[in-house]
């Protein structure tokens, strides 16, 4: 018998485990420690590679994600933080409770820059990232000799006279594929027509990233965020090592060609012999933004798909990016991430890899 799990069936596998939570599963627990204590969690791990944390307080973020044994994602100096913590206020406020991990979401009205709207300040990135799912639910499903690994729920964004939009999450990975997919569904429950910008913060961190890195992505035209991201943008796809004090680069990428249906983003770490690939819908999430920080203790790479750039509302407004949710419409967001390791499966990067 062949005694890779993803090559077991269900019945050869309960013949080896007394309980399937030796090989695979969720286990649901409550952080403690720090700033972290009181939050909701999901551990999930598919017995073939894949293992993550994943927020329910924080409209299921995922802070740590291992493939094989490496971590992916970057963990900020904050360490993971209870949304109690969380001040919008400018910037910093943001900063201050962002652990970043391998997925922060943001949005749903604003996203990016700071500004001041009509007397109303909006904070760096929005409130969702800090706003816990209702309803959050864990489940096994089996699909023949497959079992699908799934989180759901929903998280809203809404205040007295303003806004009253909804985003309904479902992740998913199975224990026969090393891939995560994430269905979102958003809905306008108001009835004024809202500004839409969601943004899905994916952060890659060491070992997974360090100056052996490389990005490829279809998202082939390039914007910088300002005149310093200008300055050396012919070498924003390769990574380097950590520099003291270096000032983050930003740049907003799109899909020069239209025809295009498919989109990608690429992280291939040559010293590892493993890569990160991420597909996605570009005429639903049209920008990808790229945020380089080489910086010593801040060494960070995001490959953030949205519905608009980083600029933030106010300059989305101004150049006609901004995207709005009419009364009562849904809008839906796929986005199905592949982790590969290149010694096994170096023939799945041939076609993205030019």
């Amino acid at each position: 018998m062949d005694h890779d799990m993803k090559n077991l069936s269900k019945r050869e596998l309960e013949a080896y485990c007394g309980d399937l939570s030796q090989a695979f599963g969720i286990q649901e627990c409550v952080l403690e420690g720090g700033k972290a204590k009181g939050t909701k969690a999901y551990i999930v791990n598919n017995g073939c590679g894949l293992e993550m944390t994943v927020l329910a307080d924080k409209c299921f973020a995922i802070p740590k994600m291992s493939f094989k044994g490496d971590n992916v994602g970057f963990i900020s100096k904050t360490g993971i933080c209870a949304p109690e913590f969380f001040q919008e206020e400018g910037t910093r406020g943001f900063l201050r409770n962002f652990e970043a991990g391998f997925l922060t979401t943001c949005g749903l009205t604003y996203v990016g820059t700071p500004g001041v709207e009509d007397g109303q300040p909006n904070g760096l990135h929005g409130v969702i990232s800090n706003t816990p799912i209702e309803h959050a639910s864990s489940k096994v499903e089996w699909d023949g000799d497959k079992a699908w690994l799934v989180l759901n729920g929903h998280a809203r964004e809404g205040y007295l006279f303003g806004p009253n939009l909804e985003i309904r999450r479902d992740i998913r990975m199975n224990t026969k594929e090393n891939k995560l997919w994430i269905h979102d569904e958003v809905e306008n429950h108001g009835f004024d027509t809202q500004p839409l910008m969601l943004l899905y913060h994916f952060n890659m961190g060491y070992p997974m990233l360090d100056r052996s890195c490389k990005v490829y992505t279809n998202y082939d035209k390039i914007v910088p965020r300002d005149p310093h991201s200008a300055e050396g943008m012919e070498d924003c796809e390769q990574f380097l090592d950590p520099i003291d004090g270096y000032e983050e680069k930003v740049y907003f990428r799109s899909v020069s060609d239209e025809s295009v249906k498919k989109g990608y983003v690429l992280l291939h770490n040559e010293n590892l012999q493993k890569a990160v690939l991420i597909h996605l819908d570009p005429e639903a999430l049209p920008v990808l933004n790229q945020w380089n920080s080489p910086r010593s203790g801040d060494y960070a790479l995001g490959l953030e798909p949205g519905t608009a750039h980083v600029g933030g509302r106010i300059r989305a407004k101004e150049d006609g990016s901004l995207k709005y949710i009419e009364p009562g419409e849904v809008k839906t967001f796929d986005i199905e991430v592949e982790f590969i390791d290149c010694t096994t499966e170096n023939e799945k990067l041939s076609a993205f890899i030019k």
